[in-house]
């Protein structure tokens, strides 16, 4: 039995695999087959002649716009629901309970959609998270709390939430720094901040605009910093989106890496195209093995601006391995995928407009 908060609907879809296995041991299925259903059967199972997949896939659904997915100490997963202004639990079983309510969110954010909490970390007992891009009191800011408390904003916000006194314009993703507090991306600023505990602010890491080649012409774009994730060797990686026109494979993954210990990615060499080719990248998260996965917002970056990203769903995205300059595609038709997360040889993939929450099982 599976545990549902509101609407939230837990579903499984069995894997081919499982399925010829159910097959073959039920007689009764097998004597119900026509002969030539039963010919193909029997060469599927012997040869092995039908195309095989090994995946398991699970949604959990009924979400309003999850984003940020973070796996904590005890396998389960930590879920930020923007469009309901909620932390949710996932556990190992499925279940879905709510960690924290009633934060900052909204219905009418920019470009007329949810906005709200875009992800969440949890830090020995307390959990940080960032609201994100809205004009209205309790956006654009970093939080702390314990859980069943009030959280506690970090870095102060004029009352009326217009002009707030810090420099986070667009937050959309968040890490513990290894030097304590915190880095957060922030996609209106095209930046990577230093949040200390006490709340000051510093620059870690700009995200310069890219070349590209635009109706023929030599021009620079923005680079977008979107999702976040540490790697082996204690490196930031971080995913970026394009800014118009978004030109198919033209994002990238930038490392940071802070060579000099003076508490930043400024200087020369400490920031660096890692990987490219990609497109609209919106997270990235680094598997045991080393090889990186990338969720991909939308394979029609300009289509979807022009019909509006609530109907993302027309032109859909993907989660790619990349490995070494591989890359192998693991889903794709997703709506809005928008944070990824691997742990326990399972990956996580949250589909924002779908309201929903993928678990591939490889």
């Amino acid at each position: 039995m599976y545990y549902r908060e509101g609407p939230v609907r837990f579903s499984k879809i069995m894997p081919l695999t499982k399925r010829l296995k159910h097959i073959s041991s039920n007689p009764a299925l097998i004597m119900g087959l026509s002969l030539s259903g039963l010919c193909l059967v029997i060469a599927v199972l012997l040869l092995g002649g039908f195309p095989q997949r090994s995946s398991e896939i699970r949604t959990i659904e009924g979400l309003a716009s999850p984003r940020g997915l973070s796996p904590l100490a005890d396998g389960s997963l930590l879920i930020a629901e923007g469009g309901a202004g909620r932390l949710l639990r996932l556990d190992r079983r499925g279940n879905v309970t709510v960690v924290q309510a009633n934060l900052p969110h909204t219905q009418h954010g920019p470009e007329g959609v949810h906005a709200g909490v875009s992800a969440a970390i949890k830090v020995d007992t307390s959990i940080y998270f960032i609201v994100g891009e809205a004009r209205a009191k309790g956006f654009r800011e970093a939080y702390k709390v314990v859980p069943g408390s009030v959280p506690v904003p970090l870095t102060g916000q004029d009352p009326l939430g217009v002009n707030p006194p810090n420099p986070l314009t667009n937050p959309y993703d968040l890490l513990p720094a290894t030097t304590g507090g915190l880095l957060i991306s922030d996609s209106g600023a095209n930046t990577v901040w230093h949040v200390s505990t006490t709340g000051k602010i510093s620059l870690y890491a700009k995200i310069e605009p890219i070349s590209t080649i635009v109706d023929g012409s030599q021009t620079k774009i923005q680079a977008v910093p979107t999702g976040l994730a540490f790697g082996p060797e204690g490196a930031v990686y971080v995913a970026t989106l394009t800014g118009f026109p978004f030109p198919v494979g033209g994002s990238s993954v930038i490392k940071l890496q802070d060579n000099n210990n003076d508490g930043d990615a400024l200087d020369d060499g400490e920031s660096i195209v890692y990987a490219d080719g990609f497109t609209a990248a919106t997270d990235v998260a680094i598997e045991s093995s080393g090889s990186m996965l990338v969720t991909e917002y939308s394979q029609n970056m300009r289509g979807l601006a022009e019909i509006g990203f609530a109907k993302s769903g027309v032109y859909g995205g993907r989660l790619v391995r990349w490995d070494e300059g591989n890359v192998t595609v693991i889903a794709s038709g997703l709506v809005s995928p928008t944070a990824v997360a691997v742990m326990a040889g399972s990956i996580y993939v949250s589909e924002e407009f779908a309201g929903r929450v993928r678990i591939i099982k490889q």
